[in-house]
């Protein structure tokens, strides 16, 4: 039993007890024997999928990394229903996200996949194509890793820096095999990141948009490279980038902001989080329940706690006229006063199985605008960022240049992408305070960056922990 104990907690640095049993389950749900996972196209697959699967975990695009970053910012405000993400909404030490064992349980899953690509006959186009998509995910998780436990690029505080995370390329089975790496540079994360989009986007650019958007293509790539490259300061290559997504084919740009979520798929998704009947969430933890009083759009029952709604400063953030006020509604019961978002009102069907989009087409948009600000080509990043306000019913920007362009970006993307997880971090790579209802989190503050779990710290004394905790 010790012996077990002791390999879940160093494989991968998750710690997980449950997890080392369950890495190879997949979708569909079956069981694969350890020894001989890995040997076969169709167990590679297999193995593929169990890895997708990992992203409905509500550590990650489950719940928390899209509701979460919206209370450690200015856009939510918790009700205390069930008690639950209020520490998040109130900024408590060790109150963040906690995607750090989720994230590392995933990326030795998919180092054992790419250990596995290199030592089975396959064919060519399969092993590239399966290459292509764990790389992509690996820079998804890695991106995401940085974004909380680690100072930008763009934003640092080099006295309180105390690096990005680990990097892990081998996957591990045996206890014998786990190493302990200490926390990599942030430009060495970034680095590797580079690398992982850099080659997914060779490997995948030729396949076609077919597995879009639930499974990794070269426009999802393409979109998170704008991301990642914003992220760092690199605006030329965000431009780049997002001009290669929005050519892709793999998204489309509705003439209307609301409608795409009415549709199970949103036609904006480069990549989204597919979430079937096995994969319900339920009523304690779906972004439906977190979000919503109701099981659907136009239910007169209450049916959850609906503990995360607009704070009062987002709400004023919407003029009369803006459309995307069709994707707010009154909430019920004790919520009957304050204002919902509807984005993941059970579109599909069934409450709670709502798709999670990740990367969609407006934020290639926003994207694209924001490195053009950077770039100081203001009318550029008017051309963009008044797709989305005319979209939405508002007048187009004219006739304004230097930081108030920015300003402009900022508000634009805080309404296009309410409740969808991207306002923490914009403020943080920015490197601006945020004034909240119950006070100002500056950016100088520890509480700003999450804390590495201690049992991490505890197993791999060459961790340093994050300044504060």
């Amino acid at each position: 039993m010790k012996k077990n104990i002791l390999k879940c907690f160093a494989i991968g640095l998750i710690l997980t007890i449950s997890s080392c049993a369950e890495w190879l389950n997949v979708e569909p749900r079956q069981s694969i024997d350890s020894a001989t996972a890995l040997s076969s196209e169709e167990a590679i697959t297999a193995a593929t999928n169990g890895i997708y699967a990992r992203f409905r975990a509500v550590a990650l695009y489950g719940r928390d990394f899209i509701a979460i970053p919206e209370l450690l910012a200015d856009n939510a405000f918790n009700t205390g229903a069930g008690n639950r993400l209020v520490g998040q909404f109130n900024n408590q030490p060790g109150s963040h996200m906690s995607n750090w064992g989720t994230a590392y349980f995933t990326i030795n899953q998919i180092n054992l996949v790419l250990k596995a690509l290199g030592e089975v006959e396959l064919p060519t186009t399969f092993r590239n194509r399966i290459r292509g998509e764990v790389l992509f995910l690996r820079a998804l998780l890695y991106h995401d890793l940085a974004r909380v436990y680690a100072y930008d690029p763009t934003a640092d505080i080099p006295q309180f820096n105390n690096g990005g995370v680990p990097i892990l390329e081998n996957g591990s089975l045996a206890v014998a095999d786990v190493i302990y790496p200490a926390r990599a540079s942030v430009t060495e994360v970034y680095d590797f990141i580079y690398s992982d989009l850099e080659e997914s986007y060779s490997l995948l650019q030729n396949l076609g948009n077919q597995r879009s958007p639930h499974f990794v293509t070269a426009g999802a790539v393409a979109a998170l490279f704008s991301r990642v490259a914003l992220y760092r300061g690199d605006y030329q290559r965000s431009i780049v980038q997002a001009d290669l997504a929005m050519a892709s084919g793999g998204a489309t740009f509705p003439s209307d902001p609301v409608s795409g979520w009415r549709t199970p798929i949103h036609p904006e998704s480069f990549f989204e989080i597919v979430f079937t009947t096995p994969d319900n969430i339920g009523v304690n933890e779906s972004l439906r329940a977190t979000f919503m009083t109701r099981n659907f759009l136009n239910d007169p029952n209450p049916a959850s706690h609906g503990n995360v709604v607009f704070s009062d400063g987002l709400v004023a953030a919407f003029p009369e006229e803006d459309l995307r006020r069709q994707l707010q509604q009154r909430g019920l019961a004790v919520n009957s006063a304050l204002t919902e978002i509807n984005k993941f009102a059970g579109k599909n069907g069934v409450a709670n199985l709502d798709n999670v989009p990740v990367i969609r087409y407006s934020e290639a948009i926003t994207n694209k605008a924001e490195a053009h600000y950077h770039l100081g080509q203001f009318g550029s990043a008017l051309t963009e960022i008044n797709k989305l306000r005319v979209r939405a019913g508002l007048v187009a920007l004219a006739d304004i240049t230097g930081p108030q362009v920015l300003e402009e970006i900022l508000a634009e993307k805080r309404r296009e992408f309410a409740f969808e997880g991207h306002r923490f971090f914009d403020l943080k790579r920015l490197g601006r305070d945020i004034t909240k209802m119950n006070g100002v989190l500056e950016f100088t503050d520890f509480r700003v960056l999450g804390n590495l779990p201690n049992r991490e710290i505890d197993v791999n004394t060459n961790l340093v922990q994050n300044r504060g905790y």
